[in-house]
């Protein structure tokens, strides 16, 4: 697997998994009466919304049939948006940025989570970035968001990656758990569901690892905002915009309803998440209040999402493709 894949799926907060991502009715075919219609996710906790809805039957009188599928890689979703077969796909919502920019007809719909990254650490005694000073964080991935997201973090407590602190790079979210539970590393950042399946094994392992650093309280401290990262959100062809209109607003509604129920039947979300994701249920559910899921139409959270994707353009421009979104990404 190429670094682009492994990156993508680290930031969609997945520590790896396999499968095939199915495909829906081509976009060509659109009409202005009720359809079946596909939404596709990544392996990871936001999807867990998506398989509750399209279970619930929430759209039924607009759409004939609402189905759920898991995609596992970049390539996959850019080819289903540039081919016209897909329509709705929840993304990191710079990737989303970076497909507009590239070209590709696509809009933000909203987004579904304000953040997913943690610091874990062996250390009951780090709770800042300030505790980090001559220490080693394990990070996987170089110039993408999370270590973006860190860097930025630091600099404002005046600490410089290299000088102050070291980052040690690694392929994956999954190597950087097992230099965690190996001994061979104290300090990694990990999305969740990651963050908490660290947790859950180092308890069986008798290596106690702490959720030292909420990286989104730590985010609003710096950026004087919100404790929130807007992370990820569903991305939706301009094709399906123009063909039914009216099913924006009532997916975000219907979305509301399906993240309320996630967040308040956690036990039967992680049921629902291993049949569709992959992962064990135990760990989504206990990730689950550490996910932040909180439904933002796009254009509501449009200013919080310029200032992040201005943010991270600063150390990598080509991580938004380049340039901050026109407005018109910004679906109302």
């Amino acid at each position: 697997m190429n670094q682009t894949r492994r990156r993508f799926l680290y930031n969609c907060g997945l520590a790896g998994a396999a499968a095939l991502a199915g495909a829906t009715l081509p976009g060509a075919v659109l009409a202005a009466s009720r359809r079946n219609l596909t939404m596709y996710g990544p392996p990871a906790g936001p999807s867990v919304i998506q398989a509750r809805l399209a279970e619930t039957g929430a759209l039924d009188g607009l759409v004939d049939g609402l189905g759920f599928e898991v995609y596992r890689n970049p390539d996959i979703l850019r080819t289903g948006f540039v081919s016209g077969r897909w329509e709705l796909a929840v993304t990191p919502s710079y990737v989303a940025a970076n497909l507009h920019n590239k070209g590709i007809p696509v809009r933000l719909m909203n987004i579904m989570t304000s953040g997913l990254l943690y610091l874990v650490s062996t250390d009951p005694e780090v709770s800042s970035v300030q505790d980090l000073a001559g220490k080693s964080v394990v990070m996987p991935f170089k110039a993408d968001m999370p270590d973006l997201v860190l860097q930025h973090i630091a600099a404002e407590a005046g600490m410089k990656a290299g000088r102050d602190y070291q980052l040690n790079y690694v392929a994956n979210p999954f190597q950087a758990l097992q230099l965690l539970l190996s001994g061979r590393a104290d300090h990694a950042v990990l999305p969740e569901p990651a963050a908490t399946a660290a947790q859950l094994r180092g308890l069986k392992s008798s290596r106690k690892l702490y959720r030292a650093i909420d990286l989104q309280q730590a985010w609003g401290e710096v950026t004087g905002g919100e404790a929130a990262i807007p992370q990820a959100g569903m991305v939706v062809s301009e094709a399906l915009v123009q063909a039914m209109p009216e099913l924006p607003q009532r997916l975000n509604q219907a979305l509301v309803e399906s993240t309320r129920w996630v967040v308040n039947n956690p036990a039967s979300a992680g049921s629902l998440g291993e049949a569709y994701l992959g992962m064990k249920a135990p760990v989504i559910e206990k990730s689950i209040p550490f996910s932040n899921f909180r439904l933002t139409p796009a254009a509501e959270g449009r200013e919080q999402i310029q200032r992040f994707f201005a943010i991270l353009a600063r150390g990598n421009p080509a991580i938004i493709g380049g340039k901050l979104p026109a407005d018109d990404f910004y679906l109302a």
